[in-house]
């Protein structure tokens, strides 16, 4: 038992606990302080997310964003991925108060936002900042960028912010994934698929047409067989009734 040891050990031991103690608040409070800056991490930006996350047509309320878009298989792309990150880092550290996010993008999935913003290049970077559309063009190094997004893109040329898909889009994607999804074992369906995708993407108007009359076919469809199935329900009726008779 401590209390039953000499004073002099006594206070020996309360002073080394009283020590550790005081060095593991130390580490402690010091791990806390370089957490934001350890979890750094560029956000993913989907065709689903995008305009919810960054508003970029809808006021820009939550934050800055600077978005790369690019290509797995892109080597200009895996050379600025660390810059990327670093950049990202060095912002959370040093200009927090900004609200400059980070993100990225891979334009070889989330093909609805690329096609959006008519990206052609991999890759390539856009800053939206107070209410407008920056396309960068300078050199992919950490201190352009970062000048770039703590204030050069002021100078830069404006650029619209073209809105984001309609509902009839993005139902048209979803049937389009599940159709995909449908169709990997049958080589004539896919040829149909990329029929769809010509349809879609540029004769929109033949699109709704084509959807409003498979509509309206259905409907009259389920009419027909409704009134068919009455038809044939009431003739068993008729024929007991002779019966009794």
């Amino acid at each position: 038992n401590i209390y039953n040891l000499p004073i002099h050990v006594h206070s020996t031991i309360l002073a080394t606990m009283k020590s550790i103690s005081t060095r593991f608040l130390i580490n402690a409070f010091a791990a806390l302080s370089i957490l934001p800056h350890s979890l750094a991490v560029v956000i993913d930006l989907t065709d689903v997310t995008f305009e919810h996350q960054t508003q970029a047509s809808t006021g820009q309320t939550t934050g800055k964003w600077f978005v790369k878009f690019y290509a797995p298989w892109c080597g200009h792309c895996k050379t600025l991925a660390p810059i990327w990150e670093e950049l990202d880092q060095l912002l959370q550290e040093d200009n927090a108060q900004d609200g400059i996010i980070i993100a990225k993008v891979d334009a070889t999935k989330e093909t609805q936002v690329a096609k959006r913003f008519k990206v052609q290049s991999y890759p390539t970077l856009k800053y939206f900042a107070d209410r407008k559309l920056y396309n960068y063009k300078g050199a992919r190094t950490i201190d352009a960028l970062y000048d770039f997004a703590t204030g050069g893109y002021k100078s830069a040329v404006t650029d619209d912010i073209p809105p984001p898909p309609s509902m009839f889009d993005a139902k048209m994607k979803e049937f389009r994934q599940g159709f995909e999804s449908a169709t990997e074992d049958s080589p004539q369906l896919k040829y149909l698929l990329e029929d769809f995708d010509h349809i879609i993407g540029f004769r929109k108007n033949a699109a709704v047409v084509l959807v409003v009359i498979g509509a309206l076919i259905g409907f009259f469809f389920g009419v027909i067989v409704s009134l068919l199935m009455g038809i044939g329900g009431s003739k068993p009726k008729s024929q007991k009734k002779k019966k009794k008779e």
